[in-house]
């Protein structure tokens, strides 16, 4: 557990009573005492912009619940499960995972997102399947039409041609296959 001492313009809590959980390019993520997350941000723009797209999602089974802002950090529920990487490393590609990130994917375009990238670092499997994401970035404004980062992570486990082997089974209308069959 890190205890970084935050002025208290960036953080609405004592540090000292919450568990590190990371940090990554915009800024340091904390467990509360009481379960949920804090996240506090570098910029305010990127703590703003954050917020708001949660926001716009509220009430979604795929993103976290946004409870409060601040100029440098917003409060939020708490995303627990198995990241997406050590889930496929245990269980390996299935085709409910398949129809799960389709279905996913498909949400986040209904809903205007122009960036439809997942990183492999910000997603997760629950206990029952689902799937959760957190840190959204940029999501209405970076054109990003298929999930790009995901699939070359994919690629990398060597399970790419078996995921989109069962997403043109099982979802061939899927409009971003045409980007991956572009590629090719």
């Amino acid at each position: 557990m890190k205890n970084h001492c935050i002025h208290s313009r960036r953080s609405p809590v004592d540090l000292k009573y919450c568990k590190y959980l990371g940090e990554g390019h915009s800024g340091q993520v904390y467990l509360m005492p009481d379960g949920r997350v804090l996240k506090i941000f570098n910029s305010s723009d990127s703590c703003r912009s954050e917020f708001y797209i949660l926001k716009s999602v509220e009430g979604s089974k795929y993103f976290p619940e946004a409870y409060e802002m601040g100029r440098y950090y917003i409060i939020r529920e708490y995303v627990g499960g198995m990241n997406v990487e050590n889930y496929l490393k245990k269980y390996g590609i299935s085709r409910e995972f398949v129809v799960r990130v389709a279905d996913l994917l498909d949400y986040m375009k209904k809903t205007g997102f122009k960036k439809l990238e997942i990183r492999f670092p910000h997603l997760f499997v629950q206990e029952d399947g689902s799937l959760k994401v957190i840190d959204p970035r940029k999501s209405y404004e970076e054109n990003i039409p298929y999930p790009k980062s995901f699939l070359r992570r994919l690629r990398r486990m060597g399970l790419l041609e078996k995921f989109m082997g069962i997403l043109n089974e099982e979802r061939p209308d899927t409009s971003w296959i045409k980007y991956i069959e572009a590629r090719k």
